[in-house]
């Protein structure tokens, strides 16, 4: 049974960047897309590991890109850089590429952020320092944001 939609996971990140995706992640991913990943930079302090089919899709989005506009050519040269393709092996291991461990200052343990077809993997700690709210915080942050989606669709 295939369950597109969104999930967290805290995973161990051991030696030479090596991870192993939770079986409930991967029972979320079609099951002929759970063995190749395309691996970008985030838009953000994180990287994404693309399913074949969501890449595709931002493949074909970046190729409505005017080559020829200076920034739209910058978005898409900074995204690509240090891009690849990456395999898990037997036991749905995956080893994160050496330039992106470094450059994302990935430690011990990382953040999977599942949406689907797409995960965000972000270092632990930076992402606990940067999203962690009180309930109170959370509550706020919700109102403003239904505020807002109202106001949007009263716009339409």
């Amino acid at each position: 049974m295939i369950h597109l939609g969104h999930a967290y996971y805290s995973v161990s990140l051991e030696k030479h960047g090596r991870l192993k995706l939770p079986a409930a992640l991967l029972k979320s991913i079609p099951e002929n897309e759970r063995r190749s990943f395309f691996v970008t930079h985030g838009f953000g302090n994180h990287i994404f590991l693309w399913t074949k089919t969501e890449a595709d899709k931002q493949n074909a989005f970046l190729d409505t890109l005017d080559y020829s506009d200076t920034e739209f050519k910058l978005f898409r040269n900074a995204f690509l850089l240090d891009s690849q393709s990456i395999d898990s092996d037997s036991q749905d291991r995956i080893v994160i590429p050496k330039t992106f461990l470094e450059q994302y200052q990935f430690q011990n343990e990382v953040v999977l952020l599942f949406s689907n077809g797409v995960i965000e993997v972000w270092d632990y700690n930076y992402y606990s320092s940067k999203f962690k709210m009180s309930p109170e915080s959370l509550e706020e942050l919700n109102k403003n944001i239904h505020a807002r989606l109202a106001l949007q669709n009263l716009q339409k």
